[in-house]
């Protein structure tokens, strides 16, 4: 293990905003202090209420101010991010930076200005993926160079993996890493627990099949309904979607003659209870880097129906961890759904193996513990650089 590492993380969304991607950086930024590092979120204040310092079980967030106006909101975050690396930046042993774009420009920058090794964390594929998002933005050529020069990507599957080598990064410079989740808090319940908590949600005597997620086109929620009614649920299931989004009152008026058999909850501070409560979790979206629902879920032991995109095609060649089915739309969608509802002993034992997987591959304390060697590594190589 390296000494105690001043850390930096750029994430420019971060709490109050609420999502995959900054649970993911909040998750692992409190890991490692509590594996001894110290470490630094800077993020954007894009609410005049949010606090501009504000520090929490030994983690600092520093929140800069930007301006929200079309045409002017990427680059006046690049140029709070420079200001205050100008200022602060040898401060820090390492910058791990959360999105790719103008801030992963900017902290590769002042890396090399400072011989800080920076890291990049990337999750979209696809469209989504850096060299097509970076070929969307304004001086393309110059930002696809300076992210070029990042001294290491995580990536979270191997999709993600392979689309980084495509886009011309050596695969030394690969490193799998995927999200992590807090396995000792995300778990099942004891059967009398469960029960209560059940009881407690309406559940009892029904078969809950869990959706956690935004509602948005990419997650594919109006699909999932539509695989839903073509299913044809059997007497006592019910699809319950938790999250909100976009297409939220599109999905509440096309759910309305489903009945009691569709449940739209909403956004939830925390969905947890929802996930122990639940017998099945579906993941419909069409594109994704790597599910922190699916983890969550699969930590709590709840089999899976899940589209083959990014990270779930992984986990299911692991093993097998329910029903992946033969793509985001509404017929291999509903097979899967049919498949597991109509044979629960198969749905107990991939319960069983979801959870092992989820315990042994993604824990917190393994993923932070590998993202601490990884920056071991680059600041002694960025050492031994400075001193030649």
């Amino acid at each position: 293990m390296p000494g105690p590492l001043r850390v930096l993380m750029v994430s420019p969304q971060f709490r109050p905003m609420v999502g995959g991607y900054e649970r993911a950086a909040e998750r692992l930024s409190q890991a490692l202090v509590a594996r001894g590092h110290r470490v630094t979120v800077v993020a954007e204040r894009r609410d005049p209420g949010w606090p501009a310092r504000e520090g929490c079980d030994g983690l600092t967030v520093r929140r800069l101010r930007v301006a929200l106006r079309p045409g002017l909101h990427l680059l006046s975050g690049a140029i709070a991010l420079a200001s205050f690396l100008l200022v602060h930046g040898r401060r820090f042993d390492v910058y791990h930076v959360h999105q790719y774009g103008g801030a992963a420009a900017v902290a590769v920058v002042f890396g090399r200005l400072f011989g800080r090794p920076v890291v990049l964390k990337l999750t979209g594929t696809e469209e989504n993926s850096i060299l097509v998002a970076l070929r969307r933005g304004r001086l393309p050529s110059l930002l696809e160079g300076l992210h070029r020069r990042i001294d290491a990507f995580l990536a979270p599957s191997e999709r993600v993996a392979k689309e980084i080598e495509r886009f011309g990064i050596p695969a030394e410079r690969v490193h799998r890493i995927p999200n992590g989740i807090d396995v000792e808090r995300l778990r099942p319940l004891p059967p009398p627990a469960r029960q209560a908590l059940r009881r407690r949600l309406g559940l009892e005597g029904v078969t809950a099949v869990l959706y956690v997620g935004r509602l948005s086109p990419e997650k594919n929620p109006l699909g999932l309904l539509d695989a839903w009614r073509r299913l044809g649920p059997p007497k006592g299931a019910r699809l319950i979607f938790v999250g909100d989004g976009p297409v939220r009152e599109e999905l509440l008026r096309c759910a309305a003659p489903c009945g009691d058999s569709v449940s739209i909850v909403g956004a939830v501070p925390d969905p947890l209870e929802w996930y122990q409560a639940a017998d099945l979790f579906v993941l419909p979206s069409i594109r994704e880097g790597l599910s922190n629902s699916l983890l969550e879920a699969m930590a709590c032991a709840l089999p899976v129906v899940s589209a083959p995109v990014s990270g779930s095609e992984d986990i299911f060649a692991a093993a097998e961890v329910g029903v992946l089915a033969g793509g985001p739309d509404a017929a291999p969608l509903a097979e899967g759904l049919r498949l597991l509802l109509s044979e629960p002993h198969r749905r107990a034992r991939c319960a069983a193996e979801a959870r092992r997987l989820a315990v042994d591959r993604f824990s917190l304390d393994r993923v932070a513990q590998d993202v601490e060697s990884l920056y071991g590594i680059l600041t002694a190589r960025t050492s031994r650089e400075t001193t030649r």
